[in-house]
């Protein structure tokens, strides 16, 4: 059976690119980039990846997305979000969004991905659940649900300072739809 192959994922780093069109204006560099991950087994049974550019995928490819972000200027930044949309022809793979740790000295700072199902417009530590409307026994009632981390269509991970030239990673996996 033949399988629809995207050629490319211009449109997808093209929708990145213009959600994080406002960093772009400010004192933060942002660098998205995107791999499709392969994993094969070596000699001794053991699971290993390999990353090649993502120009090609097909339904059931995996894709990392790192997101590398730089305060440029001389200041300490405050509120620094980043976020990675999910791309609408992927869904998120449940548990691949990292944790950032950012080690100052002996201070080491922690911090946990954020997850929106709604578009961007709140974000939450999972479990999520939202409010869904059904009829049963011919009467309408609201129930609240849980979120399936396929639904997820934003991941950010908020910082609370960012040091002068300052630069974090922070990555997650799709699967393609």
């Amino acid at each position: 059976m033949l399988r629809p192959q995207f050629k490319s994922l211009g449109a997808i780093v093209l929708l990145f690119a213009l959600s994080l069109f406002a960093y772009a204006q400010s004192q933060v560099r942002l660098e998205l980039s995107s791999y499709k991950v392969i994993t094969t087994t070596d000699a001794e049974g053991h699971r290993v990846e390999s990353f090649k550019p993502a120009l090609n995928v097909a339904p059931g490819d995996v894709i990392e997305w790192r997101l590398r972000a730089i305060n440029t200027s001389d200041k300490i930044l405050q509120e620094v979000s980043l976020i990675i949309p999910i791309p609408a022809k992927t869904y998120y793979l449940k548990g691949s969004a990292s944790t950032l740790v950012i080690e100052r000295g002996d201070e080491k700072i922690i911090i946990k991905p954020e997850f929106s199902y709604d578009g961007g417009q709140t974000y939450g530590i999972p479990p999520l659940f939202k409010i869904v409307k059904e009829v049963v026994n011919g009467q309408e009632v609201t129930k609240k649900v849980p979120v399936a981390p396929e639904e997820y269509t934003h991941v950010r991970w908020v910082l609370k300072d960012m040091l002068p030239k300052e630069a974090v990673e922070v990555f997650l996996r799709t699967v393609v739809r």
